[in-house]
């Protein structure tokens, strides 16, 4: 990378420094390997320094004259709440995806056989269950939910509460829904 020390610009590239001399009214010929012609010095690359990356991020400054030749140059910053906001919102979408991909559909016929096939759960059961609920309001709402669905999503509400009432644990209701697939 190379540095123009006149306007200050940095991080150019090679093409970035022929273009430069490109139109001017002169042949320029080249050093090979490539090597610019002032005001283009060469960057000694720099890692970039260590840093909290939810809170952080690295940008370049100008590069510094050393003894050792020109040196790339690293800044520590705070990201912005917009950047932070973005980091957010990137986070929930990626977990939201993940928790789509693992969503599994099935039709109430494949979850009710699965779950006499592998538990011994006859839909009885599963109705006794709805019927317990204290809440009125929670109660219809599991009802119209569990009766009305012509799919039952694995990652549901009603689901995970009907799971945990008749003791399926969270660990083996993927499989459960795998199951129910291949009927």
């Amino acid at each position: 990378m190379f540095y123009n020390t006149e306007t200050g610009d940095f991080g150019l590239t090679e093409g970035d420094v022929r273009s430069y001399f490109a139109q001017s009214e002169f042949l320029i010929v080249w050093p090979e390997p490539f090597a610019p012609y002032e005001p283009f010095v060469a960057v000694i690359a720099a890692e970039k320094p260590t840093h909290n990356l939810a809170t952080h991020k690295v940008v370049e400054i100008a590069p510094k004259d050393t003894s050792d030749g020109w040196l790339q140059q690293w800044k520590v910053v705070k990201l912005t709440q917009d950047e932070l906001a973005q980091i957010e919102a990137e986070r929930l979408a990626a977990e939201q995806a993940a928790k789509d991909a693992a969503r599994i559909t099935v039709t109430k016929r494949q979850v009710l056989l699965a779950l006499f096939l592998r538990k011994g759960i006859k839909a009885d059961q599963i109705d006794a269950v709805i019927n317990a609920i204290p809440d009125e309001t929670q109660r219809y709402m599991a009802r119209v939910d569990w009766d009305g669905a012509a799919a039952i999503e694995s990652d549901s509400q009603t689901v995970g509460m009907l799971s945990q009432a008749l003791g399926l644990t969270e660990a083996e209701m993927p499989d459960l829904f795998e199951f129910a697939q291949a009927l």
